[in-house]
């Protein structure tokens, strides 16, 4: 009667034993801290070597990993897997490679049970829509033409670097509020980087004195570093923009227009032209 009842609870207890590695051993971590395993009970012994069997593990594997994740590993990484944590804390090169190789077992079975579920829901789903397609790419046609936009831009970028020369500088009019000035700086200095004596030259529209460019770059958070090295300067516009758009055969649409000096010569730039 005793035996056939020790049975009867066993049985109850193994069929509570959730299929999910994280809930079992927080259960398992749960009920050990609180029976000293002198007093474990036939119960537990049975659910350890359950969930041991399930990791390709002994109980004493399985109770070593217990160990584990009641120090600071189970501090750090409270959902680490029984392989894991022992591979990871392998007492000897053969220890490590048994638990990499279950562990890789485990991966392997894993992926082909993912991939022929894939294959059996590819077949009912064109058995069930026959006439649907299983991705709508008319949903994906603003993310392909963000990435084309994105690769355009690179492109464009490599090839405006080839084109600066040594000594060239660009000139950027900038106006006295705006959020895109610090990026569009550092895009334009890192196309001259491979240039010496080269740089940026800004032109604060609307500036009335010099306080107004120093109050401009105090506010757009502009390097001190760039200036003392002349990599950039801070400059009134004091109607230069307009001499030079009178000049260019290009319309100067853009907010922040874009010009190259080269040899004394000014040469307006497009920002699709730079990658910007």
């Amino acid at each position: 009667m005793n035996h056939q009842r020790a049975l009867a609870i066993g049985l109850i207890l193994l069929s509570s034993i959730s299929s999910a590695a994280v809930v079992d051993t927080d259960e398992v971590l749960t009920h050990t801290s609180q029976t000293p395993r002198t007093e474990m009970p036939i119960s537990r012994t049975i659910e350890i070597r359950t969930l041991a069997k399930r990791w390709g593990l002994d109980e004493a594997e399985y109770q070593r990993y217990l160990d584990l994740m009641r120090g600071p590993l189970g501090k750090w990484s409270p959902y680490l897997d029984p392989l894991l944590a022992l591979g990871m804390f392998a007492e000897s090169p053969h220890e490590e490679q048994r638990y990499a190789e279950l562990y890789a077992q485990q991966e392997f079975d894993l992926t082909g049970r993912t991939l022929k579920f894939q294959q059996a829901y590819r077949a009912s789903f064109e058995r069930l829509f026959p006439n649907e397609a299983m991705l709508d790419h008319r949903l994906l046609a603003p993310y392909f033409a963000h990435q084309q936009q994105k690769l355009a831009m690179k492109d464009a970028k490599r090839l405006a670097q080839k084109r600066f020369v040594d000594g060239d500088r660009l000139l950027l009019f900038v106006p006295p509020n705006c959020r895109e000035c610090l990026p569009v700086i550092n895009r334009l200095m890192g196309l001259l980087s491979s240039t010496q004596q080269s740089g940026v030259d800004v032109y604060v529209r609307d500036a009335q004195d010099d306080g107004a460019v120093r109050a401009w770059a105090n506010a757009h958070a502009i390097k001190t570093t760039w200036l003392n090295g002349r990599h950039l300067t801070l400059n009134r516009d004091e109607g230069l923009l307009q001499r030079l758009k009178s000049q260019s055969t290009v319309s100067p649409v853009d907010t922040m227009p874009i010009f190259l000096k080269r040899n004394g010569r000014f040469f307006q730039l497009s920002r699709e032209s730079l990658g910007l």
